[in-house]
């Protein structure tokens, strides 16, 4: 996807935009807030921060497009504007800001370097100043219906006599972008939260590498798990959210949908276990590995593991 393209589906998703402008709206004081966006893209943040009357507002963005928001700037008559090209973890130089937005969020949550950015950017922060979004929480909920699965598992289909379970197992241990409908769901009350990031510069930095496990009862399934569905939440501010949940009204993000190697087909009385496993540490780039097992009378009955890195191919 061209950089364009991107800044387009973000500026066109009108609960982001508005989100963010509330959000700053909350924390800039007229011409005493300064203000460093990270990962400014086309600026449209550090307007919204202008606009609002912060003081000053420092842009830091590695991609050509901060030539763009340059030049966006001067055609909207803004001012109070500082460019810097560069990835902010790279930057050495003093800088101190009461608050630092950085809209840095992907798909799946952590696949632009979110986790990372946030944790380096409380250096920029004044005492007591503002990380926006300061909290993010990822959740879980199993796949119930088949249609995901049948959109990405065509190998069985391929025919002509030829084996290509090699290729299938490559394929299936990936994390795939999809709009996930509350019909592929069980119940809302399904969802679990498997990842609870505080960033506040109060409390510990978070690691990059974290494992999680969750467990759900067939009685709330049904009979059968194709596979599982990932989304987020971000608190901007205190009252302030943004949610890529399937039961929420949709954004330009959509859910991350997680296959099996093959479906769970579910008794009464099983369990479903769901180990996640994320690293986002800078030399692994991003790294999840999801394990499911299956459990009747509290005995393992099948297990299966796939790992992002080998669907790398």
């Amino acid at each position: 996807m061209s950089e364009i393209e991107l800044h387009r589906k973000l500026l066109g998703d009108s609960a982001r935009n508005q989100a963010f402008h509330q959000a700053l709206k909350s924390v800039i004081r007229p011409e005493k807030t300064t203000v460093l966006d990270i990962g400014a893209g086309t600026g449209f943040l550090s307007f919204l921060a202008h606009q609002l009357g912060a003081a000053h507002c420092t842009l830091m963005e590695y991609a050509d497009t901060l030539e763009l928001a340059q030049t966006l700037a001067r055609a909207n008559g803004m001012d109070r504007l500082t460019f810097i090209q560069t990835v902010s973890l790279e930057w050495r130089r003093k800088l101190s800001v009461d608050v630092v937005v950085s809209e840095t969020l992907g798909n799946f949550a952590l696949e632009e370097g979110f986790l990372e950015t946030a944790v380096d950017a409380r250096r920029f922060l004044k005492p007591g100043g503002a990380l926006l979004p300061y909290a993010l929480r990822q959740f879980a909920m199993p796949v119930i219906g088949d249609r995901l699965q049948r959109e990405i598992d065509i190998w069985p289909e391929v025919g002509f006599g030829l084996d290509l379970n090699a290729a299938r197992a490559v394929s299936l241990s990936n994390m795939y972008v999809k709009d996930v409908q509350p019909q592929d769901l069980p119940s809302p009350s399904c969802a679990q939260c498997w990842d609870d990031l505080d960033l506040r510069p109060s409390r510990p930095p978070p690691s990059s590498k974290r494992t999680h496990t969750l467990r759900w009862s067939a009685a709330d399934l049904g009979a059968r798990v194709a596979g599982f569905a990932l989304w987020w939440e971000a608190d901007l501010t205190a009252t302030v959210k943004l949610s890529t949940s399937p039961f929420d009204p949709p954004t330009h993000w959509q859910q991350i949908y997680l296959p099996l190697l093959s479906a769970l087909t579910l008794q009464a009385q099983d369990q479903v276990e769901l180990t996640l496993t994320c690293d986002t540490r800078a030399e692994v780039g991003v790294r999840l590995i999801w394990q499911t097992t299956q459990l009747r009378a509290g005995q393992v009955i099948h297990q299966q593991k796939q790992d992002s890195f080998r669907g790398q191919l």
